[in-house]
């Protein structure tokens, strides 16, 4: 046998060797994977909370639409403006001054000085960034659970800052929707209106109760190691989350 086949053997025996422990990692891990696992109860606090994407609102935003066709003789601001109460906005050909009723920014404008508008059309939006709350849209399911006065923890994906806390506010019904509102005081000061936040309500805490992780439940049954031997046992859930069950 010559060198070279001597090579090609010993390449072709450590590519066997290596499919073999990969094969054999492989087969460990299936055997783990599928392996029932023990656990015991335990005592604790459980608390089941309803999760939504809420979005930021102003609680106060000022409009101005065009209540007739008119030119705009002036326009005293700009987008990103920030205003104080009584400022001068706008003003008309005819003589029409558009003041703040509060103090805020000007997050839209859609008019130009000497430009026409006509009846209906939008022309400033002001919103106060200052005074902020969360709306949700929920369904009927989750809606059952959530009641004025619950707790309510909120994260910010992309802001690296810790969960905000809010309560609920208000409650209430939107063309098959069903509104929530929750009012937060230590919202990060980068907030805006617009923004989403990942928000857990609270809707239930139980103390000192005995849990199941959730993992053990299959068909509000579980699995009973007692002495050696196990059992089938049907269980009645209390409150749950999204890993423990009561």
């Amino acid at each position: 046998m010559n060198l070279k086949q001597l090579i090609t053997n010993h390449r072709r025996l450590v590519l066997l060797s290596a499919i073999s422990v990969v094969a054999l990692v492989a087969v460990l891990l299936l055997w783990l994977r599928n392996r029932p696992q023990t656990v015991m109860p335990k005592r604790g606090t459980i608390t089941e909370a309803v999760y939504a994407l809420g979005t930021v609102k102003s609680e106060f935003v000022f409009k101005i639409k065009a209540a007739l066709p008119m030119a705009i003789k002036t326009v005293a601001i700009k987008e990103g403006d920030k205003v104080q109460k009584g400022q001068t906005l706008l003003v008309s050909d005819s003589g029409t001054t558009f003041r703040a009723p509060f103090a805020g920014t000007v997050t839209s404008l859609t008019v130009n000085t000497g430009e026409l508008v006509i009846t209906g059309m939008q022309l400033l939006v002001l919103q106060d960034l200052d005074r902020l709350y969360l709306e949700y849209s929920l369904e009927q399911e989750s809606a059952l659970l959530v009641r004025p006065g619950q707790k309510a923890e909120l994260t910010f994906e992309t802001l690296r800052a810790p969960p905000s806390h809010g309560i609920v506010d208000r409650i209430y019904p939107n063309e098959g929707q069903f509104i929530v509102r929750v009012i937060v005081k230590d919202l990060p000061p980068a907030v805006l209106p617009e923004m989403t936040a990942d928000t857990a309500i609270e809707v239930a805490s139980k103390k000192n109760v005995v849990m199941i992780p959730m993992t053990a439940v299959k068909n509000n049954t579980v699995t009973r190691l007692r002495n050696g031997k196990r059992t089938v046992v049907k269980v009645q859930l209390g409150t749950i989350n999204n890993e423990w069950a009561e």
